[in-house]
């Protein structure tokens, strides 16, 4: 086979991972057929290449900038990069031939950053250092609704996810790092938040089942989008409402909520239910477990009813499955 046509067959199968189209087991039995000798190094140099010269650039434009002193030539200049790095992404990620789809979506989320990073220096700008922070939940829902505007008008996926995140993020969630490898989340109002995530939940099956069979058919996907979303800051909103040692009501709202969405999933055969179900109901059980036990047994007392409780809850499960599958029925 020639090389030519091996590197075609490729980035076609690549591309295909990447929209979607076919599962990672799958990729990884199609590319050692084609995959030519020395890929791997080739585009990591090529890429290795690519960050350089980006950071080069970004250098470029710091010097400029603190030569200056001036936050707005700050802003204008990071405008101007990520305008570029915005045309060239959705020029590479909506090429017909999908000959750089990849490189594509990083480099729209490389002009989303700098968006944002527009946006905060023109706030330093205009109010000063001191308020630089304040706005900042402002700044991530405008830089999502550009992520969004981005994603519908032309059909990329990525896009989208990154502005559900900042969206998301903006109406009060966070994380930060504590130091000596600690992390930290929280939902600024748990309650609200949870709403928030039903409706967009709501909005998910919405726009799955009638948007994009209708008018947005190019819009294949987000519908998942939303509802993963909402999925997943529903179980954390109700999760954080229960700690710590929360009132019995969200305790067993989070359960309802849990076991709800398994046998939800299983009706519909939507696996994206029951897998969301199933992980935070394990959660809710070791939660619980946690504040009742840890300080009435010892460290390897209470992990070694954990796993037996864990490998008995398992075992209850998997011979309850394979007893109600088809296979096994007359």
């Amino acid at each position: 086979m020639r090389p030519t046509t091996r590197n075609l067959l490729t980035q076609e199968v690549t591309a295909w991972h990447q929209q979607g189209l076919i599962d990672r087991p799958l990729l990884d039995t199609l590319l050692p057929r084609y995959e030519t000798h020395g890929r791997f190094l080739a585009v990591l140099l090529k890429w290795l290449g690519l960050f350089a010269i980006f950071q080069l650039g970004l250098a470029v434009l710091a010097f400029i900038a603190m030569a200056s002193e001036s936050a707005l030539v700050a802003a204008v200049l990071l405008a101007t990069v990520g305008v570029g790095l915005w045309y060239f992404g959705v020029r590479m990620a909506t090429d017909p031939r999908r000959r750089h789809p990849f490189t594509g979506a990083v480099l729209v989320t490389a002009s989303l950053a700098a968006a944002f990073g527009v946006f905060m220096l023109l706030q330093i700008a205009l109010l000063g250092g001191d308020d630089a922070g304040r706005n900042a939940p402002l700044i991530l829902l405008l830089t999502g609704v550009l992520a969004a505007l981005t994603a519908y008008c032309y059909h990329l996926r990525w896009p989208l996810l990154l502005g559900l995140l900042l969206f998301f993020h903006g109406l009060g969630a966070w994380h930060a790092y504590g130091g000596h490898g600690t992390y930290f989340a929280d939902i600024q109002d748990p309650k609200l938040m949870a709403v928030i995530a039903l409706a967009t939940m709501a909005l998910g099956v919405w726009h799955e089942r009638r948007l994009e069979t209708g008018p947005l058919r190019r819009c294949l996907g987000f519908g998942g989008l939303y509802l993963i979303f909402g999925l997943l800051y529903l179980n954390l909103s109700l999760w954080f409402l229960t700690l710590p040692r929360g009132l019995l009501g969200w305790v067993l709202a989070f359960t309802a909520a849990g076991v709800g969405q398994i046998v939800a999933g299983a009706r519909l055969r939507d696996a994206r239910l029951t897998g969301f179900g199933i992980v935070f109901l394990a959660i809710d059980l070791y939660t619980r477990f946690f504040e009742h036990f840890w300080d009435r047994l010892s460290a390897g007392t209470f992990f070694l009813l954990g796993g037996a409780l864990a490998m008995i809850l398992g075992y209850a499960f998997e011979r309850q499955g394979h007893a109600r599958s088809p296979e096994r029925l007359p």
